[in-house]
């Protein structure tokens, strides 16, 4: 548990799903106006959710920005709910899951999926912005010099701009069919040489579709988020994982959030860390390995789209550092740590100018059902994660919604959308 959030624990309780834990202890200056016993109602949900099948296990943390502007949040509520694994292997012969169960804790590292845009690719792409190597107007073919513009049958072009990138407006499609992708490629070479990710820049570059004029229709697509972490990586001349572990992980002092490089020597964790599993794949449950096939077959673990890892008590320092502009203060440490500029930070949160129809910030959503219908309309960003993990910041009210299921384990099914919803308009009614 980390010593820089000032969590609010003194007293543990039976939750109301199985397996659930919550820490809470009362007082503190941004406690103050948070009714926890309201809190039961999203233990039901969680639990009823659990109950029907739609995820075996969760962690849910609430974390309201610090009174004085500056310092880590203090998390308001943070419990575990069901288990993080129930079975652990397919049968050989049969193909049926193997019965495993380890319940879920409070520590337990998420496979983030497309939550990854948002707390990595776009956190170290604001770091760039703002140190005056890339703008959010440029050309993407100035970084990745064959990259081609839309044009119409009459041979009008418009570039595709890194604005139009973080925003889903590229016109580019969702993403590949990774199968396919491997089968005309991997002649190349071998896998692990990262031949691959070398092919799909180029692929995206100069062969995929674009589908509609840049800026004038959303589609959502992890190949937008794979250019930006080729832009990142030719501006900085380092692999995306290593660039934003040391300008902004390790700052922030983040213990439990990383990227797991499949061609690496050493693995970033631990064999006891409580990494939850995702899906059966080639008979073997998924563990630490990213779960998203373009980021872990083709990118070898580390993509722009995903394959982050983290807990819900690491989100909280960055939702912290967020909600708080850019910085943080740990004053028993003696640090104050500023990863992002405010007016970076401001930026990013903001739908752009002529961009408002799509209602998508820079690299965030706004507006989605993630959101619930309380929080400040307008002024709250989230995102989601097909792994079922999310999470939301109401920027006027300063309290940010972590919520972190295995809504894939073992078998891709389940939903946790209206869940989502559920618990913001909880999490809403019990704030002051």
């Amino acid at each position: 548990m980390k010593g820089f959030i000032k969590i609010i624990v003194s007293a543990v309780v039976a939750a109301v799903a199985a397996g659930g834990v919550l820490a809470f202890r009362a007082g503190g200056t941004s406690a103050a106006g948070f009714d926890v016993g309201r809190m039961v109602l999203a233990d039901s949900v969680i639990g009823h959710a659990i109950s029907d099948g739609e995820f075996p296990g969760a962690v849910l943390c609430v974390v309201r920005r610090a009174a004085d502007g500056r310092s880590a949040g203090d998390i308001l509520y943070l419990k575990a709910y069901g288990n993080r694994q129930v079975c652990s292997a397919a049968d050989p012969v049969s193909g049926e899951p193997q019965g495993d169960t380890i319940p879920m804790t409070t520590d337990a590292v998420f496979d983030l999926a497309s939550l990854s845009k948002c707390v990595g690719t776009t956190l170290a792409f604001m770091r760039l912005v703002e140190d005056g190597k890339v703008r959010l107007t440029d050309d993407a073919a100035l970084y990745i010099p064959d990259f081609k513009p839309w044009s119409d049958k009459a041979g009008a072009k418009r570039a595709i701009t890194v604005k139009h990138l973080l925003t889903h407006t590229s016109g580019l499609p969702a993403g590949i069919h990774v199968p396919t992708f491997v089968s005309r490629y991997e002649k190349r070479g071998d896998v692990a040489e990262m031949n691959l990710r070398d092919s799909l820049v180029g692929y995206i570059a100069r062969e995929a579709a674009r589908l509609s004029r840049p800026g004038d229709e959303l589609r959502y697509s992890c190949l937008n988020f794979i250019m930006l972490q080729a832009i990142i990586e030719r501006v900085t001349g380092e692999r995306m994982d290593r660039y934003a572990d040391r300008e902004i992980f390790r700052p922030l002092g983040l213990e439990n959030t990383w990227y797991n490089a499949l061609d690496d020597a050493e693995r970033p964790f631990a064999a006891d860390t409580p990494v939850v599993p995702t899906t059966i794949a080639d008979g073997k449950v998924l563990c630490g390995e990213v779960h998203d096939p373009t980021a872990r077959i083709v990118n070898r673990g580390v993509s722009g789209n995903a394959g982050l890892f983290s807990t819900a008590e690491d989100l909280a320092v960055v939702a912290s550092m967020l909600m708080n502009g850019g910085a943080i203060d740990y004053p028993e440490q003696g640090r104050h740590v500023r990863v992002l500029s405010r007016r970076a930070v401001d930026t990013f949160f903001r739908i752009p100018s002529g961009f408002e129809p799509f209602g998508r910030a820079l690299g965030w959503d706004t507006g989605s059902s993630a959101e619930g219908d309380l929080f400040t309309e307008g002024r709250t960003v989230n995102h989601t994660g097909y792994t079922g993990t999310s999470m939301m910041m109401d920027l006027d009210e300063g309290v940010a919604v972590i919520l972190l299921t295995n809504r894939v384990h073992p078998f891709d099914k389940g939903s946790v959308a209206r869940t989502r919803a559920v618990i913001a308009n909880i999490v809403a009614s019990a704030l002051d």
